[in-house]
C-alpha cells in the first residue's frame, strides 16, 4: 500500500471503495495529513472533487486571519 494511503487511513479510517487519495498541492512526495484528500475515482458531481480544496482553502484563510489578528 502506498504511504499516502496509509497516512490518510491513520487519520480518517478506511478509504471508501472506488476512491483514491490525492495530494492537494500536486506534490506526490508531500504526504502531510492536511495535504491528503480522498476523492472518488469516477465522480458523479464536480463538487465531490473540489470539496477537499474548499476545506483546505478555508483552513488556510483561517490561519492567515489568526496570524494577522483579524
Amino acid at each position: 500500500m502506498k504511504l499516502k494511503r496509509e497516512i490518510w487511513q491513520g487519520f480518517h479510517g478506511p478509504i471508501p471503495k472506488g476512491w483514491v487519495i490525492h495530494n492537494l498541492n500536486g506534490d506526490q512526495g508531500d504526504n502531510r495529513s492536511d495535504n491528503l484528500a480522498a476523492v472518488p475515482r469516477n465522480p458523479t458531481d464536480v463538487g465531490q472533487v473540489i470539496a477537499p480544496y474548499r476545506v483546505r482553502i478555508q483552513n488556510l484563510e483561517r490561519e492567515l486571519r489568526l496570524k494577522e489578528g483579524v
